[in-house]
Parts: structure tokens; C-alpha cells; sequence
């Protein structure tokens, strides 16, 4: 069936979209390394979920309102920008305020993994590539689609693993109060790196 033909380019796009640095896998890392696997899946599954109710919505032709109102737009670019600026003074500053009470931190839950996605604009980018460029036209339109919503998940469920795993191992090297400082440090500051995409998008 013509529908397959994109198997292999739905692949390799959600791989190298889902694997690559991006507010989400920076705060996967950061939440393996400070809570474990496990505590850490609501905020994974949350990821899928908000990226998934937002792919179905830009495939229903309600993504295109967004770039074509620039107001709109803007406001959801400054969003974006504040939360994560908010969210790299946490990380950053967390032992300073926390060292006394560290049972007071927590993971990013479900409900605020899912609603991030809103303002995150790798999130954006992603979605509207896989609803544009990798969507087949006319009959085809919606089985496309539905192939693209589900080889996306499961890429990118694999890729979030990863990243909280990666944290999970490195964990071990940042009992040390300094090497704990520094990775935080570190984290907030790709954080923050990752500013100048909202501003190309």
C-alpha cells in the first residue's frame, strides 16, 4: 500500500526528532537523575499524552490558527520563554533553597508534563513537520495520519526512556554535594539554550 511507502521516513523523522536536546529531554534527564525511573514515568507519560492531544489537533487543520495569527503566536512564544526561564531558576537554585527539606521536591507530574507541551516550541516544530511533509493527501489523508500519531508515540516513548535512563546512571556520580551542583547548573543552563528556538519558530 502506498500508506507504508512513509514507514521509513515517519522513522527516522520522530527518531531524530524525539532523541536530539530539547526542553523535554533535559527535563527527563534532570528528573532520572534527582527521582529515579519511576517516579519520573507521570511526567513521560504526561509528555506523550499533551504532544498526542496536540498532533490530533493540528491534523484536525486547527494548528494552522496558531502561525496564522501572530498575536496568538507571540503570546504563546512569551509563555514559553517565561516558564522555561522559571524552570531553569529551579533546577539551578534547588539545593541552595531545598537541602534542608529535600522530601519537598518532586517531579513534574502528569497533568504539568502534559500542559508544557502547549508552550514548548520543539513540541510545535515536531507536530507541525509531521502533519505537514509526512502526511499523505486526499483518501489517504487520515490513514496517514494515524500511522504518523502512532509511530511517533512509540519512537519517542523510547527516546524519553533514554534520556530519564541516562539521568538514572549518571545519578550515581552526583552523590557528591559540588558534582550535584555543577549538573544542575548544566541542566538549567541547556535550559536556557534552548530560548533561541522559540524565537526561530
Amino acid at each position: 500500500m502506498e500508506i507504508f511507502t512513509l514507514l521509513p521516513a515517519l522513522m527516522l523523522f520522530s527518531f531524530a526528532a524525539s532523541i536530539t536536546p530539547g526542553p523535554n529531554n533535559i527535563l527527563l534527564t534532570y528528573s532520572g537523575s534527582q527521582f529515579g525511573i519511576k517516579k519520573t514515568m507521570p511526567h513521560l507519560i504526561g509528555i506523550r499524552a499533551g504532544m498526542t492531544v496536540i498532533h490530533i489537533i493540528m491534523l484536525m487543520g486547527l494548528g494552522h490558527l496558531v502561525l496564522a495569527n501572530p498575536q496568538l503566536h507571540l503570546t504563546f512564544k512569551f509563555l514559553a520563554s517565561g516558564y522555561i526561564i522559571y524552570l531553569a531558576y529551579k533546577i539551578a537554585f534547588k539545593h541552595a533553597k531545598n537541602s534542608l527539606q529535600p522530601q519537598q521536591a518532586k517531579p513534574l507530574s502528569f497533568m504539568q508534563a502534559a500542559l508544557f507541551q502547549l508552550i514548548n516550541p520543539k513540541t510545535m516544530a515536531t507536530l507541525l513537520s509531521l502533519t505537514t511533509a509526512l502526511t499523505l493527501p486526499g483518501d489517504f489523508y487520515w490513514h496517514s495520519a494515524i500511522l504518523g500519531v502512532l509511530v511517533f508515540n512509540i519512537v519517542a516513548l523510547g527516546s524519553g526512556l533514554s534520556w530519564t535512563y541516562f539521568g538514572k546512571v549518571i545519578s550515581t556520580k552526583l552523590q557528591n554535594q559540588a558534582h550535584m551542583q555543577k549538573f544542575n547548573y548544566l541542566m538549567a543552563s541547556l535550559l536556557l539554550a534552548c530560548l533561541p528556538l522559540i524565537h526561530l519558530n
